[in-house]
C-alpha cells in the first residue's frame, strides 16, 4: 500500500507540474514567433571572432568610423577599429532580410509584388505591382543594385506578415549574439522613428552565418551582370552590380554595399585568396573602395 501511495503522489505532482507548464506556455505564447518554429530555421551561432591584444598598432589609417576584418575559418581578427560601436548601417540591413527570407522560403518560390513595394525609393529594380518573381530573382536585385522594392517584397511575402518578418529579424539578431543591433525595416532606409543600427562586429557574425548556411548567396552576390528574361509573370530585368571591388580587386566574391546620408558609405566585402577567406566590414567610410583594398591587402599579409 505504501508503494502505491508514493506512486500516486508522484503521479499527482507530475500532472500538476504539466498543467502549470502548459498554462505558462499559453500565456506567453506571444514570446515565441510561430515562423521561428519552421524546420528551415537554423540554430544558434557558434562562431565568434578572436581578438589579439595590441596586434593592430601599425595597421592602415582609415576614415571609416568602424571596421573589422576577420579570417572566416579561424576567427582571427586581422584588423579592428571601433568594431563594437553602434552605427547606422544603411543597406547592409538587407543581409539580415535575405537570411530571414531564406530560412522561410525556397529559392524558386514565387512572390507577389504589392503596390507598396513597387513604389519604394530610391534604389529599385522597378518592380511592377502584381508581378511575380522568384526569391532567387529578387536576391539578384538586392545584391546587385540594393533594390529596396525587392527587399520589401521579401518582408511582405516570406512569413505571415511584414510585422512578423521584422520581429524575426530582431529575434535572429539576438540568436546570433548580435548584441548591438536593431532592425526597424527590411531596407536600411532612414526613418523618422529612427534608423536600423548595428556594429562591424555584429555584421561579421551575420555575414559569416549567412554564407556558411546558404552558400548560394555568394554566387549571387559575385554576379557582375545578369538579365532576367521576360516571363508570363514579370517583365525583363537587366542589372549590373554596384560592387566595384568585383572588377578591381582579384579574389573579391561580393558581398554588399550601402549608403544613406546618415550612415555614409558602408560595406561588407568577402574575399578569397590562397585557401583563406576574409570577411570585412566598414561603416561610415569616406573612401570605401580604396580603404577596402588597403585593408584586404593588409589582412591577407597576416594570414
Amino acid at each position: 500500500m505504501k508503494k502505491i501511495s508514493i506512486f500516486l503522489i508522484c503521479l499527482a505532482i507530475t500532472l500538476i507540474a504539466t498543467i502549470i507548464a502548459v498554462g505558462f506556455f499559453r500565456e506567453n505564447s506571444d514570446l515565441v514567433s510561430p515562423a521561428s518554429l519552421s524546420s528551415n530555421v537554423l540554430g544558434l551561432n557558434q562562431w565568434f571572432p578572436v581578438f589579439e591584444e595590441d596586434q593592430y598598432i601599425n595597421s592602415p589609417k582609415i576614415t571609416a568610423k568602424s571596421a573589422l576584418f576577420v579570417d572566416s575559418t579561424s576567427g582571427q581578427v586581422l584588423f579592428d577599429k571601433n568594431s563594437k560601436d553602434k552605427l547606422p548601417i544603411a543597406s547592409l540591413t538587407k543581409v539580415m532580410t535575405v537570411l530571414i527570407a531564406l530560412e522561410h522560403k525556397d529559392l524558386n518560390d514565387q512572390m507577389l509584388v504589392s503596390d507598396k513595394a513597387s513604389n519604394m525609393e530610391p534604389d529599385k529594380m522597378l518592380l511592377i505591382a502584381e508581378e511575380k518573381l522568384t526569391l532567387k530573382e529578387l536576391l539578384y536585385g538586392i545584391f546587385l543594385i540594393s533594390a529596396n522594392d525587392g527587399a520589401e517584397v521579401l518582408a511582405e511575402r516570406s512569413t505571415g506578415s511584414r510585422e512578423e518578418f521584422l520581429r524575426l529579424m530582431n529575434d535572429k539578431a539576438r540568436q546570433l549574439g548580435m548584441e548591438d543591433s536593431l532592425f526597424v525595416n527590411p531596407t536600411g532606409l532612414d526613418e523618422d522613428m529612427g534608423s536600423s543600427y548595428s556594429s562591424a562586429y555584429d555584421l561579421v557574425l551575420l555575414t559569416r552565418y549567412l554564407i556558411k548556411h546558404f552558400p548560394q548567396v555568394v554566387d549571387i552576390s559575385k554576379t557582375e551582370h545578369i538579365v532576367l528574361p521576360e516571363t508570363v509573370d514579370h517583365q525583363a530585368y537587366d542589372m549590373y552590380s554596384g560592387i566595384n571591388l568585383l572588377t578591381t580587386y582579384p579574389g573579391v566574391v561580393g558581398f554588399k554595399t550601402g549608403f544613406t546620408p546618415e550612415a555614409g558609405f558602408t560595406l561588407i566585402t568577402l574575399a578569397r585568396e590562397n585557401g583563406h577567406e576574409v570577411i570585412g566590414v566598414m561603416l561610415g567610410s569616406e573612401n570605401r573602395r580604396e580603404e577596402a583594398k588597403e585593408l584586404l591587402d593588409y589582412s591577407f599579409t597576416k594570414l
